[in-house]
């Protein structure tokens, strides 16, 4: 039928749209590769405490988010439901159950995240501050137990964390730009912590808060 409609026409710019439709895959072909999250990604370890392996595991879902990345979506998921992590009593947003759906949709062939139903680990919470607010919370941590709290940056505005125990004793700061910052220290006293986040940024800055 082609050859009925078309036999006024040179064979030579058909070869010709088939050289650029080679073209346009094989670009394809390059962008596929871009859509990888960097090779520098902090990973989740079992060397890491609970926290700490939240927070990297957070680190990696919002990367895979960025870079369309089906695989770290779907690890990312995987440790945050292995860890039993879940959000803070006053949010509603499973980041485990999101980006196991995410890489679904970005990759179909990506195996799902097997969610076991495991105990209550670390508890996170997203927020925001600005140069013109501190953001400030209090949490109870018992005696004699290991304490872990983690900033996760969403952005690459510096931000900052410190802790103080309830006579105002300055316990742990951090400031990070990248890479989730980890305060951790064993209470000698069960008593309610400070925590306070600020930036010196005017605009907005999103952070997660990990806990255990």
């Amino acid at each position: 039928m082609i050859e009925l409609i078309y036999r006024n026409w040179s064979i030579f710019p058909l070869l010709g749209s088939v050289s650029l439709l080679s073209g346009c895959v094989s670009g394809t072909g390059s962008t596929a590769s871009q859509t990888q999250i960097p090779s520098d990604t902090a990973r989740p370890s079992s060397d890491d405490g609970p926290v700490m392996q939240a927070a990297l595991a957070i680190s990696m879902g919002q990367e895979g988010e960025t870079h369309f990345d089906a695989e770290a979506l779907r690890t990312a998921a995987q440790t945050l439901d292995s860890l039993g992590a879940r959000p803070d009593a006053d949010q509603q947003e499973d980041l485990s159950k999101r980006w196991g759906e995410q890489a679904m949709v970005i990759d179909p062939s990506t195996a799902p995240p097997v969610y076991r139903g495991r105990a209550l680990g670390p508890s996170y919470k997203k927020g925001m501050v600005s140069a013109v607010s501190t953001v400030s919370t209090e949490q109870i941590f018992l005696a004699g137990k290991k304490a872990s709290v983690a900033l996760v940056p969403v952005s690459s505005k510096l931000i900052s964390i410190t802790i103080s125990d309830g006579q105002g004793k300055n316990i742990c700061n951090r400031s990070t730009s990248s890479k989730p910052a980890n305060c951790h220290w064993l209470p000698l006293f069960t008593e309610r912590y400070r925590i306070n986040v600020q930036t010196s940024a005017r605009q907005p800055v999103s952070y997660y808060l990990v806990s255990n």
